[in-house]
């Protein structure tokens, strides 16, 4: 293996332990909001993406060890990723399971669809083996957004969710959200990508409402 080689392996490696971690975050957000949805039917969907969050976050840790086993790693969004679960811990905590759901489903789930899926097709041709599991893993990532998106907009169509309680989350999330994917910047640049695209297409992803906030 040529150093070339060996580096944008290693590189990738970083990569999919920063989706190692994102997954994990997406874990325990949904874990807690199956505890507090009143719905069942919404409870039992937040308790499925727990599942798959766990899988996904196997996924990545396995991908990661492959590409560089015995390497210690580390991703360069630690400090993003805790400002974002700090702040879905805090809709969790408050019973907010609109705000979670702004936060998880509708918009950490389109930065994932948007920034990461280019990281995912990376690691798929290094890894063949990889590439069923990978069409596995967006289709439930897009599952987890469209129910995101649809749970918050019948929400605020019956009067439960009001207007001015879903823009505040917006703009939260939207800030953090931007500040996640400012934190990739070496990490894509690094795979010779640049942050540029991939905050445009997440923003394709985000329903209006959301981008107007």
């Amino acid at each position: 293996m040529t150093s070339h080689v060996r580096s944008r392996a290693r590189d990738l490696a970083r990569a999919a332990t920063l989706l190692e971690a994102a997954e994990r975050l997406a874990l325990h957000a949904a874990t807690g909001q199956a505890a507090i949805a009143c719905d069942p039917r919404a409870a039992r969907f937040f308790a499925l993406q727990a599942r798959q969050e766990a899988f996904h976050a196997r996924v990545f840790a396995a991908a990661a060890t492959f590409l560089a086993p015995g390497a210690t790693l580390a991703h360069p969004a630690g400090p993003a990723l805790t400002a974002y679960r700090a702040r879905l811990d805090g809709d969790l905590d408050a019973g907010d399971l609109w705000s979670s759901v702004v936060g998880l489903q509708v918009a950490l789930e389109a930065l994932g669809a948007a920034v990461l899926s280019e990281v995912e097709e990376r690691l798929a041709r290094h890894l063949p083996a990889l590439a069923p599991i990978h069409r596995v893993l967006a289709r439930q990532e897009a599952a987890h957004h469209a129910f995101g998106v649809q749970f918050v907009q019948r929400a605020a169509d019956c009067g439960e969710l009001s207007a001015p309680l879903a823009q505040a989350a917006a703009g939260d999330y939207r800030s953090l959200a931007t500040g996640l994917l400012a934190a990739c910047s070496e990490m894509l640049d690094g795979l010779g990508e640049t942050p540029a695209p991939y905050a445009a297409s997440f923003e394709a992803l985000l329903p209006t409402w959301f981008r107007d906030a």
